[in-house]
């Protein structure tokens, strides 16, 4: 049998079961075939959750221990892994979450898992440094119409229609968990990272409108011009708490 064909066999053992890879594999007078065998495939599904234990910790807190490790197993037969490092695998759970019975838990289950994701790709976003105020006081008050700013690779946005930021905020805090899960109005979060501190907060629609036009480049002026309130001044305090919080990383015009 070739390597490839080998591994191939080998992986079927330890993902469906199947005995082929029994037929090459020795047993030893300590160890049959079949224990051999054994330590590796009752061990794959271990090692997942153990690995997904470290992207999902508030969620593994939630759900508890053993309901926990049912659905990392039912991940890792259902869908194994195509990457090469366990820091990606994993991103589908939210998605198999949201297959279970519809209610405010299984709401709020997705919705921990997606935001718990989205957390480690802000800590695991490039280091950038943050545009400071001072790098705008010198610009002159004739260009600021035609100056775009860059936002930090760092940042990510998520809608939520659930309580699930309570109940990870409470899990992290290794604090009390809420009364239960709640569907509520959905609301926009946004999240980033300064230093190794992962920040996150709640964004109006105003300011939502706001952040999707910096991203697409669109002018300071045209911010102004297309804000609920049309107001530059109000585009200012945004722009303000952007720069106190670390998310522009550049400016250009």
């Amino acid at each position: 049998m070739r390597l490839a064909e080998l591994q191939q066999a080998f992986q079927a053992h330890v993902l469906a079961g199947d005995r082929a890879i029994a037929g090459v594999v020795p047993g030893t007078p300590g160890f049959a075939t079949a224990t051999r065998l054994a330590v590796y495939a009752e061990g794959y599904p271990e090692r997942i959750v153990e690995a997904l234990s470290q992207t999902y910790p508030a969620l593994r807190s939630c759900l508890g221990e053993a309901r926990f490790g049912a659905l990392i197993r039912r991940l890792a037969y259902q869908l194994p892994s195509h990457e090469f490092s366990l820091r990606y695998y994993g991103r589908e759970l939210p998605d198999l979450i949201a297959t279970w019975r519809k209610s405010p838990s299984t709401l709020g289950a997705a919705e921990l898992a997606r935001w718990e994701w989205l957390v480690a790709e802000v800590f695991d976003a490039p280091d950038e440094a943050a545009l400071g105020e001072s790098a705008l006081a010198a610009i002159e008050p004739a260009r600021w119409p035609a100056l775009t700013f860059t936002l930090t690779s760092s940042l990510r946005r998520l809608h939520l229609k659930s309580n699930a930021i309570r109940w990870w905020a409470s899990a992290c805090a290794q604090a009390p968990k809420p009364s239960r899960w709640r569907v509520q109005r959905g609301a926009q979060w946004i999240a980033w990272r300064t230093g190794l501190t992962v920040r996150y907060r709640c964004v109006g629609s105003e300011e939502r409108a706001a952040l999707d036009a910096v991203a697409d480049g669109e002018t300071f002026g045209t911010i102004c011009a297309r804000m609920e309130s049309a107001s530059p001044a109000r585009a200012a305090l945004l722009l303000r708490r952007w720069l106190k919080d670390g998310l522009l990383t550049g400016v250009d015009g």
